[in-house]
């Protein structure tokens, strides 16, 4: 899946190759730590690289363990419905617990609650897996 959208500017290149490198370390660290946003993280690299550099695109749509999601988010398919479920869980999870144990400002407090709830509305607007591909067969029946 080659990408045709490579910025020709070499500073603007390699600001997203950075970019792209810092958001695919926090996504690779998402998938084990709790309330960070793994999968989010891994399509700002997806997008970023395909403005920087074809060869970390491509590497990351075929990789074996994330490859597969971000090439069906990437085709349009949306996200599967475990996945779904198991980011509003964690976000719920980690926003509840930091909330009760570890912060003490309210202000700090609010904050969280208000990124939470983002995060939530992100996952569930996105469409799901399963959805979109009932609504592709029954348009190609």
């Amino acid at each position: 899946m080659p990408s045709d959208r490579s910025v020709r500017n070499p500073i603007v290149r390699a600001l997203a190759f950075v970019a792209g490198m810092a958001a695919l370390g926090l996504g690779i660290a998402g998938i084990w730590l709790p309330g960070l946003p793994g999968v989010l993280f891994l399509l700002i690299a997806l997008w970023l690289f395909s403005y920087s550099n074809e060869r970390m695109h491509t590497w990351m749509l075929e990789n074996r363990w994330f490859g597969a999601d971000l090439r069906d988010y990437h085709d349009g398919l949306g996200i599967p419905r475990r996945i779904k479920f198991v980011a509003i869980a964690s976000i719920t999870a980690a926003v509840t617990l930091s909330v009760l144990l570890a912060v003490d400002n309210w202000w700090w407090r609010f904050a969280l609650i208000v990124l939470g709830a983002y995060g939530i509305w992100f996952v569930a607007t996105r469409p799901t897996r399963e959805t979109v591909e009932a609504e592709r067969a029954a348009a190609a029946a």
